[in-house]
């Protein structure tokens, strides 16, 4: 008699512990199955592009050509004899813009490269700027608001994009040119406005591009 007892509290037991298996199954499936779409939504959003976008489009899509291969910090330029290699880090992505000055004091002509680099080190922005002697010229990342300054308006700056993707870049001054610059920042209007505080933080220019990337200590005198 006993033994039939047994027999037939262990069958309740299994038929118990089946069903319970089965419904806990099936919580898991019908849990799993939105947290799978909403992944599945998560990884299908494509991010709309920037609102703010310049003369020349978002700045942080590559411009086309932009070089994307493996390179090396050993390509970027070495010096030319008689002139000053400079490297300097410019700022140019949907909200900021950088400006160089270039003077050549010199009694001839000169042309000026300008490079800009990739993470890689790859040439990714070349440009070669002729200036005529005893001369002034801007160059500018962004396009100039409409009616400048006189002083901005003649010679007309130069427009330099390096767009978000040029990580540092180099100056090839010839002898008598010298160099000055500055990053500004021109959110919602992608525009350098000279009749506006746009907010203007100084170019640090090195003949060691590393120094860039250092701290720069002085003591008080």
């Amino acid at each position: 008699m006993n033994g039939i007892r047994l027999t037939l509290l262990g069958l309740i037991v299994g038929i118990f512990i089946l069903l319970s298996s089965v419904w806990m199954s099936s919580i898991r499936n019908a849990m799993a199955g939105p947290l799978n779409a909403n992944q599945q939504d998560i990884v299908a959003v494509t991010p709309s592009p920037s609102p703010i976008q310049g003369a020349f489009g978002d700045e942080e899509i590559p411009p086309a050509g932009f070089a994307s291969g493996v390179g090396s910090p050993n390509l970027l330029s070495t010096p030319i004899a008689g002139g000053t290699l400079l490297y300097f880090i410019p700022t140019d992505n949907d909200a900021s813009a950088t400006i160089l000055y270039l003077y050549n004091t010199d009694s001839v002509s000169h042309t000026v490269a300008l490079r800009g680099y990739s993470y890689n080190g790859v040439l990714g922005f070349s440009l070669n700027i002729n200036i005529d002697a005893l001369s002034f010229l801007r160059l500018s990342s962004d396009s100039i608001a409409a009616a400048p300054p006189p002083s901005w308006a003649t010679p007309a700056p130069i427009i330099t994009n390096f767009t978000d993707f040029t990580y540092i870049a180099s100056l090839q001054l010839p002898e008598g040119v010298k160099v000055e610059g500055y990053t500004i920042f021109n959110p919602g209007t992608g525009t350098v406005d000279p009749r506006v505080d746009q907010g203007e933080i100084p170019l640090r220019f090195s003949t060691d591009p590393a120094t860039l990337f250092l701290p720069s200590i002085r003591n008080n005198p």
